[in-house]
């Protein structure tokens, strides 16, 4: 049986790192069979999986020629999510971002999604957030937020949309609908407003208005002191 592979856009992001590599295999002349093999792979035109033997090879032959590039960090923290191993994940992205990585997007983005879905603090998310942002400010890449009350009704989504969109920075919100063990969520990619910088505070709000009574929508508003600690009050208060 086939192994459940992770979201596409992760093996798009994948791929395209992979891709880049290729062209270090040449430059280098590596003559391990890994190498060779990745490189009848390019000439023929065949994909190359980001969880299959090949991936696992390139990474390795990569360690080897380039093991002090924070690129080479970054490919092995893909492999750890791979295996399973997300204190290797961690420990191979931090690795990276201490040489103070700028030009690999996939690296500062998905440590900041990670950041925030592990439950890190609001600090630490916004800054890794914004030194995402700060680099790549026309990004499509999104920020995917869960919701611990999704929408029952038609309104309730169009409340949540307009909710999102009056946040500064919000460019744009898709509400998704998913299955997790056996039971029904909701998590929404929100898309940005360059340049502005970006508090996930304010996100985090706008989607927890689903939390209040429906008929005191209207009147009361969310605001959040951390990603956990949110409160009402009067929409009309300062």
């Amino acid at each position: 049986m086939a192994r459940r592979k992770p979201a596409r856009s992760a093996g798009r992001r994948a791929l395209a790192v992979f891709q880049r590599y290729r062209i270090l295999f040449v430059l280098y002349g590596v003559g391990a069979a890994a190498g060779l093999r990745e490189l009848h792979l390019a000439r023929s035109g065949e994909p190359v999986d980001w969880d299959s033997e090949e991936w696992a090879d390139m990474t390795e032959v990569l360690s080897e020629v380039n093991p002090e590039d924070p690129d080479t960090d970054f490919l092995k923290g893909v492999q750890s999510i791979m295996q399973g191993d997300q204190p290797g994940f961690v420990t191979h992205f931090e690795d990276a971002l201490r040489a103070d990585v700028k030009h690999n997007e996939f690296l500062l983005h998905d440590y900041a999604q990670h950041l925030l879905e592990s439950g890190a603090g609001w600090r630490e998310v916004n800054e890794a957030m914004n030194h995402w942002r700060d680099n790549y400010p026309f990004s499509n890449e999104t920020l995917t937020l869960g919701l611990g009350t999704g929408p029952r009704t038609q309104a309730d989504a169009s409340l949540l949309r307009r909710e999102l969109l009056a946040v500064p920075w919000i460019g744009d919100a898709e509400l998704e609908g998913y299955e997790a063990a056996g039971r029904r969520g909701w998590r929404v990619h929100i898309t940005f407003r360059p340049p502005l910088e970006v508090d996930v505070r304010e996100a985090v709000a706008a989607v927890s208005i689903l939390a209040v009574p429906e008929a005191d929508r209207a009147r009361l508003r969310v605001t959040c002191r951390t990603l956990t600690d949110c409160s009402v009050a009067p929409r009309s208060a300062r």
